[in-house]
């Protein structure tokens, strides 16, 4: 090979392209073209830009000519060539074609010059020159099929003995021996033409001559580079996923490799050097090729030759050391026999000849195919190089696993190719697990590196093959501590794959821990005496195993501290996500870790000792009462010692023991039901296990109770309970009412958050089941009594409808009183207890009274920056009590109206009064801030919410006015008025936030609409000082505010509560779609559902077809309403009654837009006008009685 050489990877052009000598090569190569000229329309006219695009052209590239001729051809206005034209290119001059006008020859005259280098079939100047179409401008459009490019196997070549055949490797190189013994020029030549056919190159092959003349062999293969560039291969069969190329790449090495078996074998590889000269002069010069196809083949079977050649001198240094061992034996030997030493002596000078010179040769193949192609533009060739070093290292260490090798593979671990990393660090795993103690320099060097990997690469593939090549050097001792905790904390990570990746190596350093904890104990017998007749039930008394709890809770309570620090603002980011979708906080990252050490850890898995550990009072047992001098005492002294957890060991325990339950006793996830998972247990040793925790969680809470987080994973514990079986028998009822009273009383002592939503997800558990909701309501009865008697202990000092009349702490206790009676409202009916008048005079108003006093609390008079956030707080929880009480209110007024039952006038006149001073108050809280804070936002949605509550009353008003007509009153919509005083300037101000937050740009106002006012909330200005994740999670907080406050609205306008009657009937709609398609996805879809077509999309039906034929008419007729146009297909789509599409027109009244303008008086309506307006409906109300609700319950 030239010196000058340089690897392809440092050319400028390294793909499989026509080149510019090829196209000179060529003059008369656009014959078919030239025969079969395709017309244009004449209207074509040529445009001045010929001329740059020719100069384009003399880049000679074909896909450059192909790029360009589709740039400047009209797309359908010539004829297509076929398929097989774009194949064959004739070198024969054109056929002359009838000449044309004088003006068409002109109009042409500037574009043969640009086509004369095109080798793809473009016509030479004397056809166009003859036509007057565009049609040399086409491209070979057939160079867009992929084709593969393998020579037929059937025959009687070398190629279709390979892979036609079916004869192994061995047999196909021994027949070729015995034709290289006849004639040693042509059987190399099928040699070679078998690469060349390999590669795809089917249209000429070498003959004799050519392997006769060595020194010519780089201008031959010029020729043969340019004939295949003729053609539109554009894959090959090393690459192609055809089935005619399947374990191409296979036999294609096991021929070479039985070649060179074969070769040594005869010993002609050694009496015939030019065989091997001769084979490396042609596989060395196609390995630099610059066409693809052929430097890929013949690197595979450069590399696979070099692989076979190793193999040879293992098996000469195999020779070389036998004969040395029977030599040195032979010659020490009295009687020693000179022949056979003589013998053994030539034998060995013999193999020792063999070895220098294929070792030589081995270097030379080397030089020429591995060290230019392993930095290979194409990463395919990256790998084959990376996988032959591999094997190389394996098959002959004594070699390859110097230094000056091994670099080859540290240097490619910073590849850019996925694959070529993931090849390295295969091969980097078989040869560190064989001798990783020997290759400390290597170690010491790309050990950064490796670990970078494991911890930092961008693959989660290349990551998960690290961890295993970094675990073996754990195993070796080669990893600094700092490194060994990277790769350790990495069962935190968030991918799942790369925490059940390190489950090894974290396993391996606890047991680590193990083994010194119990070194200093004593050793492994002197516990074994101690412990080993211990029962495995016995879960109370001191265990063997607990040293085992201990070592993990010791590992996992490091890396978690360590993880503190670092990733502060991504647990923020987490706290936010899970406010912005009002979830609950993803698994911490001790569950997650938990989830994948479940199966590898049975101390996890087996997690009733895990509890007993927890229960164990390690306080008290560490300070022995009588210390005994014997060695029992001793030794259990010592393991007392040596057990006993640390707070913050035993806070990550609870959250083990949790997942841990959690793993064991739910139900299999979804790709969990096809294999059997380790730990989990059958149905009958569930219902055990489950009564087993039911008996620990009180226990556990009497331990851990007192501190909030601990108690709630405690709590926790309850929801993977299987509660059928406190159902069946007397005695287990008895053990879920002692584990209830153990909960209420957690309800009752705490005021954490966490706790009661755990304690309240406990309640709504056990009411799940008949047997057992009696028993939780009991429970549920004291709390009531407890939070109601609050209440009004509150009530009876002060007036809690007033604003600013308690203090910080009152206020905080007033809170915590409302949040806990809201979140019993949200776990059974609250209406009766609700509504049950007080028994002291100082405070004898319904509960309800109360709390919609307490929301007066929001209206904002001055502002007190001390006093604000807890008051707004106080009126937050009190608003969500009255939701509550509401939504269980219209629950079973619709009961009572299903079954036909009488409403007494006294309830309907109290629920009116009390609907109206809560919406009140609530319009009043919203209205009174200048700025969008959390409470008027909350305001807002919940007093949409409440007007869209009573729908399903209207056509049951409307059918049966007689009965239930009372209850018209609840149907009283939002005051119009609303939506320009307040609705609007507060979604405006949400839509700004979000759009600043997103950079995004809104729409401008219409001209019937108002100015955008300029004015921005004081804490939108605050953003350079947050960092990229807060900002990030600032802007989905803004977009969850803007889509929640719009989806509520979209309802209330659906639910005809708001926007379709007065002076700004359709105002608010309007607003709402002006900038639909400027805030992004999640807005477009709220918004979608004011769209009539859309809703009937979601119902089955059909988009209304757009009425083209009338469109004039159509546009001189008043607008119809979507309701009627949505009815008028009802009989084609059948779908739910909506109580959206009642239309009352007469709603347009004057009398009743005076009524709706005014909030004083919402109960006295004009009864006759109502049956006249429900009468000139149509009986519209019957039909939607007929539906479902479309806003449900």
């Amino acid at each position: 090979m030239s010196p000058s050489r340089l690897p392809l990877m440092e050319t400028s052009d390294n793909n499989a392209t026509s080149s510019p000598s090829g196209s000179a090569s060529a003059p008369d190569a656009s014959r078919r073209r030239s025969g079969r000229v395709v017309r244009a329309p004449q209207k074509f006219s040529p445009e001045p830009q010929n001329d740059h695009s020719s100069s384009k052209r003399k880049r000679g590239t074909d896909h450059d000519d192909e790029e360009d001729a589709e740039n400047e051809v009209p797309d359908g206005e010539e004829e297509p060539s076929d398929e097989e034209d774009g194949d064959d290119d004739s070198d024969d001059e054109p056929t002359p074609r009838p000449k044309k006008s004088k003006s068409s020859q002109k109009s042409r005259s500037k574009k043969p010059a640009a086509k004369r280098t095109k080798v793809n079939g473009n016509a030479p100047p004397a056809a166009t020159a003859a036509s007057s179409a565009p049609a040399v401008k086409l491209p070979n459009r057939a160079k867009k099929t992929v084709r593969v490019a393998i020579a037929g196997r059937e025959g009687d070549g070398l190629y279709s003995e390979v892979f036609g055949s079916g004869d192994s490797s061995d047999d196909v190189a021994a027949q070729w021996f015995q034709r290289y013994q006849s004639n040693d020029a042509k059987a190399l030549t099928e040699v070679v033409n078998l690469v060349l056919l390999a590669a795809g190159c089917d249209q000429q092959q070498l003959t004799d001559d050519d392997i006769r003349d060595p020194e010519n062999s780089k201008n031959r293969l010029v020729e043969l580079e340019e004939a295949y560039e003729q053609t539109s291969i554009s894959d090959y069969p090393l690459i192609s996923r055809a089935k005619s190329s399947k374990n191409f790449r296979e036999l294609l090495i096991g021929f070479f490799e039985s070649l060179v078996s074969v070769l040594h074998q005869t010993d002609v590889l050694y009496n015939d050097e030019e065989l091997l000269d001769n084979l490396q002069r042609w596989i060395g010069e196609m390995s630099s090729s610059a066409l693809r196809p052929f430097r890929h083949t013949a690197t595979t079977v450069g590399l696979s030759m070099l692989t076979s050649l190793i193999e040879v001198i293992q098996q000469l240094d195999d020779r070389i050391t036998k004969s040395n061992q029977a030599l040195q034996a032979e010659s020490n030997r009295r009687g020693k026999n000179k022949n056979l030493v003589e013998n053994t002596r030539k034998a060995l000078e013999t193999a020792t000849q063999n070895r220098e010179f294929i070792d030589g040769k081995v270097k030379d193949l080397f030089d020429i195919v591995f060290v230019h192609r392993y930095r290979d533009i194409d990463p395919k060739i990256r790998a084959e190089c990376v996988e032959a070093l591999g094997n190389w290292v394996c098959t002959l260490p004594t070699v390859y696993m110097a230094p000056e090798y091994l670099r080859y593979l540290g240097w490619l671990l910073s590849d850019v190719a996925t694959s070529t990393r993931l090849e390295v660090l295969k091969q980097l795993g078989r040869v560190l697990k064989r001798d990783a103690e020997k290759l400390a320099h290597f170690i010491d060097r790309f050990r950064p590196r490796l670990v970078e990997m494991a911890t930092k690469d961008a693959d989660i593939t290349v990551r998960v093959a690290a961890i295993g090549v970094v675990d073996v050097l754990r195993a070796s001792g080669m990893l600094e501590p700092e490194e060994v905790d990277s790769v350790g904390r990495l069962l935190f990570d968030s991918e799942i794959r790369i925490r059940k990746a390190v489950v090894g190596f974290f396993s391996e350093l606890v047991q680590e821990v193990i083994d010194n904890k119990v070194d200093e104990i004593g050793g492994s017998d002197v516990l074994d005496e101690i412990f080993g007749d211990q029962e495995d039930d016995d879960y109370d008394s001191l265990r063997k195993d607990w040293i085992d709890i201990k070592a993990l809770a010791e590992n996992l309570a490091v890396y978690d501290s360590q993880l503190d620090t670092e990733q502060d603002e991504i647990r923020h980011g987490l706290d936010v996500a899970a406010e912005v979708v009002n979830a609950n906080l993803p698994d911490s990252r001790i569950a997650l870790a938990t989830q994948v050490l479940y199966e590898k850890i049975p101390e996890i898995h087996n997690w009733q000792v895990l509890a007993g550990y927890l229960l164990f009072d390690h306080t008290t047992s560490t300070k022995s009462r009588s210390q005994s001098k014997s060695k029992v005492g001793s030794v259990e002294t010592a393991t007392k010692k040596a057990v006993a957890p640390e707070p913050r060991e035993e806070a990550i325990l609870l959250e083990v023991l949790a997942t841990a339950v959690k793993e064991s006793l739910s139900p299999s996830s979804e790709h969990d039901r096809n294999k059997k998972r380790a730990g989990r247990l059958d149905p009958d040793a569930q219902e055990d296990a489950g009564l087993q925790l039911a008996a620990l969680i009180p226990r556990l809470l009497n331990k851990f109770g007192s501190e909030p987080a601990m108690a709630a994973t405690v709590l926790r514990l309850e929801h993977f309970l299987n509660l059928e079986v406190f159902q069946q028998l007397r005695q287990n009822s008895a053990t879920y009412d002692k584990l209830l009273d153990e909960i209420t009383t957690q309800f009752n002592r705490h005021v954490d958050q966490g706790i009661l939503n755990e304690a309240a997800a406990a309640f709504i558990h056990a009411r799940q089941y008949e047997e057992l909701e009696e028993l939780t309501n009991n429970k549920l009865a004291v709390l009531w009594d407890n939070a109601i008697n609050s209440l009004r202990g509150v009530d009876k000092i002060c007036e809690l409808s007033a604003r600013g009349n308690l203090d910080r702490a009152a206020l905080n206790d007033l809170a915590q009183i409302l949040m806990k009676i809201s979140k019993l409202a949200g776990i059974s009916d609250c209406v009766d207890v609700l509504e049950a008048p007080g028994t002291s005079i100082d405070s004898e108003n319904p509960s309800i009274k109360i709390l919609t006093g307490i929301v007066n609390r929001g209206w904002l008079v001055e502002s007190d920056d001390e006093l604000d956030d807890p008051e707004d707080e106080v009126v937050a929880f009190a608003i969500k009590c009255c939701s509550f009480y509401f939504m269980w209110k219209v629950k079973r007024l619709r009961t009572m109206v299903e079954d036909n039952e009488e409403i007494p006038d006294a309830d309907v006149d109290q629920l009116v009064l009390l609907r109206k001073d809560y919406i009140q108050n609530l319009i009043q809280t919203f209205s009174s801030r200048g700025f969008n804070d959390d409470l008027r936002l909350f305001a807002l949605g919940n007093t949409c919410d409440l007007c869209g509550l009573f729908v399903f009353l209207r056509p049951i008003v409307q059918g049966q006015a007689s009965k239930y007509g009372k209850l018209r009153p609840l149907l009283e919509e939002m005051p119009p008025s609303l939506i320009t005083e307040e609705i609007i300037p507060i979604f405006d101000a949400a839509e700004r936030a979000y759009a600043k937050r997103s950079n995004k740009t809104l729409n401008d106002p219409a001209d019937d609409e108002d100015p955008l006012d300029d004015d921005l909330p004081p804490e939108d200005d605050e953003d350079e000082e947050l960092t990229e994740q807060e900002r990030f999670a600032a802007e989905l907080k803004a977009e969850k505010i803007l889509c929640e406050l719009t989806g509520k609205l979209v309802v209330a306008i659906l639910a005809k509560t708001i926007d379709h009657i007065g002076p700004d009937a359709g105002k608010l709609r309007k607003r709402l779609n002006r900038n639909k398609t400027k805030l992004g996805n999640n807005y477009k879809e709220v918004v979608a559902y004011l769209d009539e077509d859309h809703i009937r999309e979601l119902r089955g039906g059909k988009k209304k077809p757009a009425n083209k034929a009338k469109g004039k008419e159509a546009a001189k007729k008043p607008a119809i309403s979507a309701e009627l146009v949505i009815e008028s297909d009802d009989e084609e789509n059948p779908r739910l009654d909506d109580p959206f599409e009642d239309v009352e027109p007469e709603e347009g009244t004057v009398e009743d837009l005076r009524r709706r303008e005014l909030l004083d008086d919402p109960i006295e309506d004009d009864d006759e006008d109502e049956e006249q307006q429900a009468a000139a409906g149509g009986g519209g109300g019957e039909q939607m009685d007929e539906d479902e609700d479309v806003l449900g319950d």
